[in-house]
């Protein structure tokens, strides 16, 4: 019998996970449409993306979804929104420390119509939610460029707390920016759906 590798406990998430009026769910190479492109093609989606240092395609993208679904560490979700469940942008668990027990949070909204709607923060939440109550992970964290206030707003609102600073961890196309560290624990989250 082959060894198994050992997970510490961790139990990979659901394909999809819900909440009230959108859901994740894991994204697929079908999932890779024009609008996919154009969002991390555009430069007010990409701005603190690291896709932004290069063209993306349509292959490119199916090669990183497909990627990401046969991950057993990083999981790529869709986040699917309104009447028509329509693919709005994007977040991610891990990649996931497994001998920690931690993994990072990241994500952007590409269809701007969705823009200051609370979207990033219910979608933090509803993966936050779920990783805690499912995976057996004790630790989420996230890092954005400092200038992202939306960002940090929405893991705050979520329940994040600020951890830290990373000064001049990054270059921003002109500048070195800092980057603003976040995290949450299986013992002080105290989230809601």
């Amino acid at each position: 019998m082959p060894d198994q590798p050992d997970t510490n406990g961790f139990r990979p998430p659901a394909d999809r996970i819900d909440g009230e009026g959108f859901f994740l769910r894991r994204l697929a190479v079908d999932d890779c449409t024009t609008d996919y492109v154009r969002w991390l093609n555009d430069p007010r989606v990409n701005r603190f993306l690291e896709t932004r240092f290069s063209t993306q395609t349509l292959e490119s993208i199916r090669s990183f979804v497909a990627e990401k679904a046969s991950s057993s560490t990083e999981f790529l979700y869709g986040i699917f929104a309104g009447e028509e469940a329509r693919h709005i942008g994007n977040i991610k668990l891990g990649p996931v420390r497994i001998p920690h027990l931690s993994a990072a949070v990241s994500l952007f909204i590409g269809d701007e119509t969705w823009w200051g709607k609370g979207m990033a923060s219910r979608s933090i939440v509803a993966l936050s939610n779920h990783a805690f109550a499912n995976t057996g992970l004790k630790k989420l964290h996230a890092g954005m460029y400092a200038a992202n206030t939306a960002s940090l707003a929405a893991f705050l609102k979520a329940g994040y707390r600020e951890e830290g600073l990373l000064r001049s961890h990054v270059e921003d196309g002109k500048n070195r920016e800092d980057v603003q560290l976040v995290g949450l624990t299986d013992k002080d989250y105290n989230i809601s759906g």
